[in-house]
């Protein structure tokens, strides 16, 4: 194949890599989505995964400029799209790679494996991802493209971190104009184990915040399946979910979900002014505003004055329950 040949190929299939590579995309973000609710997905993932197609030059360079002897340039060559995920923590790496093997659509193959490569090498401190390339089971219709089956997508994984030490050392000390002194490559490294440290103290501060909020942890996780039964609605939980656990977690008292239940299944028509207000407001969709309802109705003075936003967003929850907003 010659260069011509495989811009021209590579100009006829690049839109459909383009929406390859947004399925890809969109896959593994359902899959992780089930694995982390109710967190966000972006609040989970720390950059927004956007897949990259291969510029004309780089794909010329790396078929034919970088010794790589291909049998056959274009079908070798598996990153014409990909994609890369980048987390805050190696354990949020698990994460992705959990949604990439277990999605049903396409065969993946962990090409590199920084774990692994620490095993093999533990005194040494350079480049850390994973890198996964997967190809579709059979063809796929795809935004008016046809995929072919085996169709490749390259798909990186990184913590925030890795995914700076890779932008420091890709654009500097591994480009083929700059040498690479021994001096660079010795900074490099002591980056490297800087950043390998800095991830375990980041994990050892996670744990120890998870441990302290666990039980808030817990009361979000059932108003959240509580949600679910009596709104019918997938909640949508932000920063004023903490806030509203952390004000009515310790005067909430016991049994918590099962007052809630009784107290949703006793009102139907709360229900269904919840979900009319779901549809407008996004503090109807945090799933502690079944909490709030509850010590309206059982505590309307304590909620009332321990409420942590603004007194206009509270009101309506007391008309809902047919109580004086002004008299508490």
């Amino acid at each position: 194949m010659t260069e011509d040949e495989l811009i021209e190929k590579w100009s006829a299939e690049r839109p459909m890599y383009e929406a390859w590579g947004d399925y890809v995309v969109a896959r593994v973000i359902d899959q992780v989505r089930s694995q982390i609710a109710p967190l966000a997905v972006d609040l989970f993932l720390r950059l927004p995964p956007k897949p990259r197609v291969k510029a004309d030059a780089s794909f010329l360079e790396k078929a034919f400029y970088r010794n790589k002897s291909y049998s056959d340039p274009y079908g070798d060559i598996t990153d014409k799209v990909g994609v890369r995920f980048v987390v805050l923590l190696t354990d949020h790496i698990r994460v992705v790679s959990d949604a990439i093997t277990k999605c049903p659509d396409w065969d993946a193959s962990k090409d590199r494996d920084f774990e692994y490569e620490q095993q093999q090498n533990p005194i040494q401190f350079d480049y850390a991802a994973v890198h996964y390339v997967v190809r579709c089971h059979s063809e796929l219709s795809v935004s008016g493209h046809v995929v072919p089956a085996g169709t490749p997508c390259e798909v990186q994984i990184k913590t925030i971190l890795q995914h700076a030490y890779s932008e420091l050392t890709h654009d500097t000390i591994y480009k083929p104009t700059v040498e690479a002194t021994a001096r660079m490559k010795r900074a490099a490294a002591k980056s490297m184990a800087l950043i390998e440290a800095t991830n375990d103290y980041f994990q050892q501060v996670v744990d120890q915040v998870s441990e302290s909020i666990a039980p808030s942890r817990s009361l979000s996780e059932n108003t959240s399946r509580l949600y679910r039964k009596h709104i019918q609605l997938e909640p949508q939980p932000t920063r004023a979910e903490g806030l509203i656990v952390d004000t009515f977690e310790q005067v909430a008292g016991e049994d918590v979900a099962e007052r809630i239940d009784r107290f949703l299944t006793s009102k139907p028509q709360i229900v269904a002014q919840l979900r009319e207000r779901a549809s407008r407001k996004l503090l109807f969709r945090q799933p502690s505003i079944l909490l709030v309802y509850l010590l309206a109705n059982e505590k309307p003075t304590a909620t009332k004055s321990n409420w942590p936003l603004t007194p206009e967003e509270l009101r309506p929850i007391y008309v809902d329950l047919g109580k004086a907003f002004d008299n508490y």
